[in-house]
C-alpha cells in the first residue's frame, strides 16, 4: 500500500480523536513499536512509557476534547495545532494550547513531539492549580 500524505493526516488527527475517547489500544495501533514521545520541558519517552502516561491521564479525566483544530502536511510528516480540554475527575479543568509535530514511518507515528504550556501542565499535574 501506498501511504499518502492525506493517510498521514488522517491517522495524525485519528490519534488526538482517540485520546479524546480515551481508547489506548487504538492510540497504540496508530504508533510504531520503536516510535519515541518528546514533550520538550518534560523528556523523551519510548512507547510504552508515554502510553502509560496517557493513560494515567485518561484515568484521571472524565473529559477530554481537542478543537480550533489546524493541520498541515508534507512528505512523511504533519504538524497539528490545536485546543484541549481536559476535566480532572476532581473538578479541575485543564485547558492548554498544543503543537504537535507527527513524524510517519509508513502509516505509523514513528516520532512524536508535543509542544505546550509546559508551566501551566506541570502545576495542574502536581496539583497546583
Amino acid at each position: 500500500m501506498t501511504v499518502t500524505t492525506a493517510i498521514r493526516r488522517q491517522r495524525a488527527l485519528a490519534l488526538l480523536e482517540a485520546i479524546a475517547a480515551g481508547d489506548i489500544d487504538h492510540i497504540r495501533a496508530l504508533l510504531a513499536p520503536d516510535c519515541c514521545w518528546d514533550i520538550p520541558g518534560f523528556g523523551v519517552y519510548d512507547r510504552e512509557t508515554f502510553l502509560a502516561s496517557l493513560a494515567n491521564t485518561i484515568t484521571l479525566t472524565d473529559h477530554r476534547r481537542f478543537h480550533n483544530v489546524i493541520v498541515t502536511a508534507e512528505d512523511n510528516r504533519v504538524a497539528v495545532a490545536v485546543d484541549g480540554e481536559f476535566r480532572f475527575r476532581d473538578g479541575r479543568d485543564y485547558n492548554n494550547r498544543y503543537h504537535y509535530l507527527f513524524e510517519f514511518s509508513g502509516d505509523r507515528i514513528i516520532r512524536g513531539v508535543e509542544y505546550m504550556d509546559t508551566a501551566l501542565a506541570s502545576n495542574l499535574f502536581r496539583g497546583q492549580q
